[in-house]
């Protein structure tokens, strides 16, 4: 049962390295440098905001990975962190 733990633990810590690597490559600036050209070069407020809409769609599916990653990392690390607490009294 602890090689379990153990193997949970690894792919809480990987699950978080990767969400926090994902979530911290997200450059937000860009974004918004990159909606502010669009309402400038925009013919249409309705274009402006399709286009705008478009570019932030990006940001929020990337995000919203990288939160779910890190938040099942989270939970699998402290769950397998528990588990193996649990488990060594018992041993002994």
């Amino acid at each position: 049962m602890k090689n379990k733990s153990q193997l949970l633990l690894i792919i809480g810590i990987i699950s978080l390295v990767i969400g926090g690597y994902l979530y911290f490559q997200a450059d937000g600036d860009a974004i918004n440098e990159k909606n502010v050209q669009i309402s400038e070069t925009a013919t249409s407020a309705e274009e402006a905001a399709r286009e705008i809409s478009a570019n932030n769609r990006k940001e929020v599916g990337g995000n919203s990975i990288a939160m779910f990653l890190m938040g099942l990392g989270g939970a699998t690390v402290l769950v397998s962190i528990i588990n193996m607490v649990k488990k060594d009294p018992e041993q002994n």
